[in-house]
């Protein structure tokens, strides 16, 4: 009997113990279980979360991480989403016979979720563990054409009369290629095959240029700030800078030390305010007082200019001095030869083979005045059948620029944080896809540039002159292009 009861008390050690590796190995298989049950989840959601952005088609990282996270969130309710990141690459591929450009959209994320190896409800053994989601899947919206309201902005300003690579300046290479491609836009055969296409174009250098009462004048699309001089303040547009610009320096000069010398249309305190508007002009570029430009950004209202960015400055005459007989400004703002104006949108090839260049470069300027003239190619409201056509014709900026911001070098870049093409992006987002905005670099590494890079959904830079032409058609067969069709595939195949 005593050795029986020794056996019993073994047996019941033995079967503890198995219990424990019973039941270990059970939470184990249940584990396991749980865990792809929770990988399969997790690749689905990115799945459908992959599939979401690839018919979005945004080109703002931010927007398609945010959505891909709100996806997955809602796919996931009870999992810790952590990071998120969508993957955007672009292509080109053939289709029944066509060449189609296609966005590729993937989606990777890490997810926080219970690892529950705790045994015999010892929860000191449970953690959190994080795991990448992971998923087979890409998605490609396919681009298919469409008709397309394109507005070229183009530097205008001195350098773009340097040559490159061979006789022809940068100026006559743009001119050509321009031409190349709106002919081809609206030629006959487009015509025949249903498309209606339209073109402007807005020259640039430090400011645009327009016809005010039949002159060509500088316009300024800025807003500006009261100016304080010597205890005096004067509102900027209440300055007749028209009239100024026909005057010399040292009337300036008479006419801050005496009243009496002021011209009819000025008064003394206006005379100081121009004055320091040059002074700070002066002292924010670093050049000398030779150099007289009137848009310091220390008197630029950079919200105001972004919130007001649709309404054109030009009925503001006495804002713009005389593009060609300014003798109190630099040579720099406009250039005394510099024949360029704005051409609005139409259904003909914009006419720009006697343009010339001169003078510095403000990129904001151009922009402004090209966002506003596209925002003008649409249709009478009453006219419901027009305005429906219009709102299915891409929207396209193409800002062809060979040089950095001079002298202002940091307006550009201020006026985008400020939310300049956020703002005129969402002008244009009652159409079927949202507005493209493409920048060439002639000669030029315009993808460095932080404005361009906050701003443009795409930057090439083209160091060789026969490329531009194809680097243009790139671009433009890009943004002529509405989301069309959007496919799931399995990216290991």
């Amino acid at each position: 009997m005593k050795g029986f009861k020794q056996q019993k008390g073994v047996a019941i050690i033995v079967v503890a113990l198995s219990m424990v590796a019973i039941g270990g190995a059970a939470q184990l298989a249940i584990e396991g279980s749980r865990m792809i049950q929770e990988k399969n989840r997790l690749a689905d959601a990115a799945e459908a979360a992959t599939l979401a952005v690839s018919i979005a088609n945004r080109s703002e990282q931010a927007v398609s991480d945010q959505m891909a996270r709100a996806y997955l969130e809602n796919y996931l309710p009870n999992v810790d989403i952590e990071t998120v990141n969508v993957r955007r690459t672009d292509g080109q591929e053939e289709i029944d016979g066509d060449q189609l450009f296609y966005v590729k959209y993937e989606v990777e994320a890490d997810a926080k979720f219970d690892a529950q190896f705790g045994f015999l409800g010892d929860s000191s053994n449970v953690s959190n563990e994080s795991r990448a989601i992971g998923n087979d899947a890409m998605a490609k919206t396919y681009l298919l054409p469409s008709d397309l309201d394109l507005m070229y902005v183009a530097d205008f300003s001195g350098s773009m009369n340097e040559k490159w690579q061979g006789k022809k300046t940068q100026l006559d290479v743009l001119k050509e290629q321009v031409n190349i491609i709106s002919n081809d836009l609206l030629s006959s055969s487009a015509t025949n095959a249903g498309y209606a296409h339209r073109i402007g174009f807005v020259p640039f250098n430090l400011r645009t240029q327009e016809s005010i009462n039949g002159e060509l004048r500088c316009v300024t699309e800025l807003e500006y700030k009261t100016v304080a001089a010597n205890g005096t303040q004067v509102p900027f547009n209440s300055i007749d800078w028209y009239q100024w610009g026909k005057e010399r320096i040292d009337d300036v000069t008479d006419c801050e030390s005496r009243s009496r010398n002021c011209p009819e249309f000025s008064t003394q305190a206006e005379a100081k305010v121009v004055s320091e508007v040059f002074t700070k002009s002066m002292n924010e570029t670093g050049n000398s007082v030779y150099f007289r430009y009137p848009d310091p950004k220390s008197y630029i209202d950079l919200q105001k200019t972004v919130y007001n960015w649709q309404t054109s400055k030009t009925a503001t005459s006495s804002l713009h001095p005389s593009a060609n007989s300014s003798t109190l400004y630099h040579a720099g703002m406009c250039g005394s030869d510099a024949g360029f104006y704005s051409i609005p949108l139409a259904m003909t090839a914009p006419n720009i083979n006697n343009m010339t260049a001169a003078g510095w470069t403000s990129v904001y300027q151009g922009l402004i005045r090209g966002a506003q003239m596209l925002a003008d190619g649409k249709p009478d409201v009453e006219d419901m059948e027009a305005l429906e056509d219009y709102h299915k014709r891409a929207q396209m900026l193409l800002i062809l620029s060979d040089g950095q911001e001079n002298p202002y070098k940091s307006t550009f870049s201020d006026l985008v944080n400020q939310g300049l093409c956020t703002e005129i992006r969402n002008h244009f987002t009652d159409h079927e896809r949202p507005l493209y905005i493409g920048v060439i670099g002639i000669n030029f590494d315009a993808s460095g540039q932080t404005g361009f890079q906050e701003c443009a959904d795409e930057i090439i830079d083209v160091s060789n002159s026969q490329d531009l032409l194809d680097k243009i058609q790139e671009l433009i067969q890009k943004g002529a292009a509405t989301s069309g069709v959007t496919r799931l595939y399995d990216k290991t195949l």
